[in-house]
């Protein structure tokens, strides 16, 4: 039976990453992901902050400096603006640095990266199942690890197969691209557009990634109905290529270490529950999840070594944002209660919390 020192399971961004530092280390890695095509099909919203507001997010700038480094031939447009739009149609605007990428581009490129530094890609290679040191594949095969690292999304089989249960809810998501009017600005739509949750317009090179992400679905609701009524009232044109898929959001897991498993990404449930965005914290945490592997199969240090890396980086401004998007969710089904609160604390307020902050107008957050 084939052994190695890493198995890591999905190549998104945390797998890609996380098999990278592995591999740059001198572990023997291999990554695993079930898809034909890399980046395919496209569950996401293609967008990433620069990395200059991703510091302002995240206060590690030698993580980012190392893990987010976004390929050049990957960016389809550079933004300069954000606007949430209120449910009455009330632009609030503010400067965010940012990029769309095109994520079939992306994810290949950081799957090249990690095997430009040595590590194995297998696909299509499905996992069904982990147990101990055995990673078993849907072909019959298994694969023995010394450290397996979990980066297969929110349905994670790797999180299932080590009993990880945070507790969490999971966003609803559809997205699509359509034609339309192109901007250096993106979009977040709140209220009707998204009943408890937000729809988005991001600008690419020749068109749009337009999607929305819902909490919970109303009887008789469909993503394909309110994404149809969403594009009709904002005079888009019509949707093509639409990928449904979900997005884990709530606080952040106090460990991600269980025994020989370490879970990155979104498997991790390390999303940023204002907006939904995973990519920087996929990357971060894979990066980090790779490092603490390697040190630990290089030097013995214990794979513990990985949550207070995490942690320290990432769960301060993870659990803020969880606690801004509870206190968010309890107006954001009544529009006028929602457009309200908008108004009140304003694009000062509204810039603060996509930024992980408390709005200085609602006081001291308790």
């Amino acid at each position: 039976m084939e052994r190695v020192g890493v198995a890591v399971v999905g190549a998104g961004p945390a797998g890609s990453l996380a098999a990278r530092a592995a591999a740059e280390a001198g572990v023997r890695t291999v990554v695993l992901d079930h898809r034909t095509e890399l980046g395919h099909p496209v569950q996401c919203g293609e967008f990433v902050p620069s990395p200059r507001e991703l510091a302002d997010l995240f206060p590690v700038p030698d993580l980012i400096r190392t893990a987010f480094d976004i390929p050049p031939n990957t960016v389809l447009r550079e933004t300069r603006w954000m606007s949430c739009v209120s449910p009455y149609g009330h632009r609030f605007r503010f400067p965010l640095e940012g990029f769309t990428v095109s994520r079939r581009a992306f994810d290949k490129a950081l799957a090249v990266r990690a095997e430009g530094a040595g590590a194995e890609l297998r696909f299509p290679v499905g996992v069904t199942a982990i147990h101990d040191d055995e990673v078993r594949c849907a072909d019959g095969s298994v694969l023995r690890a010394d450290v397996i690292i979990g980066a297969d999304g929110p349905i994670s089989t790797v999180g299932r197969s080590v009993g990880f249960a945070p507790s969490r809810a999971m966003f609803r998501m559809i997205t699509a691209t359509v034609d339309g009017p192109l901007a250096d600005e993106i979009d977040l739509f709140f209220g009707r557009a998204a009943p408890h949750g937000y729809a988005w317009w991001f600008p690419r090179a020749h068109d749009a990634n337009v999607g929305l992400g819902v909490h919970h679905l109303a009887p008789g609701a469909s993503l394909d109905r309110l994404l149809d009524r969403f594009l009709r009232e904002q005079r888009y044109g019509p949707a093509r290529e639409r990928t449904r898929w979900w997005v884990p959001v709530g606080a952040p897991p106090e460990s991600l270490v269980f025994g020989r498993a370490l879970l990155a990404g979104d498997a991790a449930n390390l999303v940023m529950a204002t907006n939904g965005g995973g990519i920087p914290t996929a990357m971060l945490s894979g990066w980090l999840a790779g490092t603490a592997a390697a040190h630990h199969l290089v030097g013995g240090a214990p794979l513990a070594e990985y949550d207070r890396a995490w942690r320290a980086a990432l769960y301060g401004p993870l659990e803020r944002a969880a606690r801004i998007q509870h206190f968010g969710d309890r107006v954001m089904g009544v529009d006028p209660l929602l457009a309200l609160g908008m108004r009140y604390i304003g694009v000062s307020g509204l810039d603060a919390m996509m930024r992980l902050r408390w709005p200085s107008r609602l006081g001291r957050n308790s």
